[in-house]
């Protein structure tokens, strides 16, 4: 049988921010309480790429050194990530930036010279 109701748009869902590790039935991804796309990217590049080098070195006497040291960067690469905006910039904002593109301005932190204002 085929509905002949018209689909639903919904333009909003653009701005809506996409979660992973939440499947629903209470199981959740843990250490955050909501994983993105690029926070997620860089927890799994981090711990591949941190369990492969820990691998092939661990007769050369580095791979706790490499270890601790990829943990570290896997930690600070999902953090940077988090911060990320995940939405867009408001109406106001735009605004604001598109006079300020109206008129622009020089702004320069060192004083400008009246004989040579190209200095």
């Amino acid at each position: 049988m085929v509905d002949e109701a018209p689909a639903k748009v919904w333009s909003d869902q653009r701005d809506l921010p996409i979660h992973l590790g939440d499947s629903g039935d209470g199981f959740r991804i843990p250490g955050k309480e909501k994983w993105r796309l690029p926070d997620a990217l860089a927890a799994l590049i981090g711990f591949v790429a941190t369990l492969s080098l820990v691998t092939l070195n661990l007769e050369s006497g580095n791979a706790i050194q490499i270890l601790v040291v990829g943990v570290v960067l896997t930690v600070v690469a999902v953090w940077a990530l988090d911060k990320l905006p995940y939405r867009r910039p408001s109406l106001r904002s735009r605004f604001a930036w598109w006079l300020a593109n109206l008129r622009p301005q020089i702004v320069s932190s060192h004083p400008v010279s009246k004989e040579n204002p190209h200095r």
